[in-house]
């Protein structure tokens, strides 16, 4: 069975963008996480000390976001992933980091990276 822990619609501020005033003014980025550990050590005793502390995992990375200024969202995908295998050594990670209002004159979507990390 297959079990990971799924945190959606972390919203983030960050200095990212090509554009000067992308990164002088920052903007919005919304981040979905997936986590694979072994969740069976929590099950067991339902000890939540055995888990991963999605409520710190996000304060960390609004924090940290606020200290981006980069250009591309590769490097910040890459900054996101870092972030998170260095707090928790989980066996794998995927991030969805989507740039909500990525300015390009006719286009009103958003644009998104996947990201997959796996430790042996």
């Amino acid at each position: 069975m297959e079990t990971f822990l799924k945190i959606e619609n972390i919203k983030l501020w960050a200095r990212v963008g090509v554009l000067d005033e992308e990164r002088e003014s920052g903007q919005l980025f919304i981040l979905d996480i997936f986590l694979w550990t072994d969740f069976e050590k929590c099950t067991v005793k339902d000890d939540i000390k055995k888990t991963v502390d999605y409520s710190k995992l996000v304060q960390i990375l609004k924090d940290q976001s606020k200290k981006i200024y980069c250009y591309t969202i590769e490097k910040y995908s890459k900054a996101i992933l870092e972030i998170i295998d260095q707090e928790f050594k989980l066996s794998k990670i995927k991030i969805i980091l989507t740039k909500c209002n990525p300015p390009i004159i006719g286009f009103d979507g958003r644009v998104s990276i996947v990201r997959i990390i796996e430790n042996n």
